[in-house]
């Protein structure tokens, strides 16, 4: 999908819950995020592909000072929304997370949650924002595992822009990334019933998803 049909995905999502939240996703990161990052000493952070913030809400309510880029212009007018409400401020920028270029600036956490492209387009995604990372930072990637075909839970149907725990290890090569080593890489299971990706998640139990963590 580009950018204009994620304008259109994200204000039908809003239409359809006229008067409520209108949020597509879930209004907190995947638990597994929020436990992988609590650990980190706040400082600033990169959530690229960020949809209508809810990373980039929960990072800036706990000290981040937090960049958030996404290319569709709905969602990140809607994050806009959801940050004031929450009482945050967070840079928020459209911008393609393919192309986006920081002009020098490192980070001490980037995210990247659910990002779902073309193998080539994602290991570019990747090891450009491993080299990104400030000394001592952490990269954390997110997304839908291969295997999740097979359980019934909601995501692309698309193999070939689905993640492997190899897929995501093999992007963080030092001939390109330098220092930056691999601390965590594996595929999880997350349950639906209490950590569900949108609102509306159901019929199957759980999900798979492929988790990256990355240390500078």
């Amino acid at each position: 999908m580009d950018a204009t049909e994620w304008d259109t995905r994200y204000r039908l999502a809003r239409e359809a819950q006229a008067g409520q939240a209108g949020r597509l996703w879930s209004a907190l990161p995947a638990q597994i995020v929020q436990d992988t990052v609590s650990p980190f000493t706040p400082g600033r952070a990169l959530d690229l592909a960020t949809g209508d913030g809810r990373n980039a809400i929960w990072l800036a309510g706990r000290g981040w000072a937090v960049t958030a880029v996404d290319f569709s212009a709905e969602a990140i007018g809607q994050a806009r929304e959801h940050a004031a409400a929450a009482g945050v401020a967070v840079d928020w920028q459209v911008g393609d997370a393919t192309t986006w270029d920081p002009a020098g600036e490192t980070f001490d956490l980037i995210t990247v949650m659910y990002l779902h492209l073309p193998e080539p387009a994602l290991r570019g995604v990747v090891e450009r924002a491993a080299a990104r990372l400030s000394p001592g930072g952490h990269l954390v990637v997110l997304g839908h595992d291969r295997a999740n075909l097979g359980t019934g839970a909601p995501g692309p149907t698309n193999r070939d822009i689905l993640y492997t725990p190899e897929l995501l290890r093999s992007c963080i090569d030092p001939a390109s990334v330098g220092a930056v080593r691999v601390m965590r890489c594996e595929t999880i299971r997350r349950d639906l019933a209490t950590d569900p990706e949108a609102p509306g998640d159901g019929g199957a139990a759980f999900a798979l998803d492929t988790l990256l963590v990355a240390e500078a």
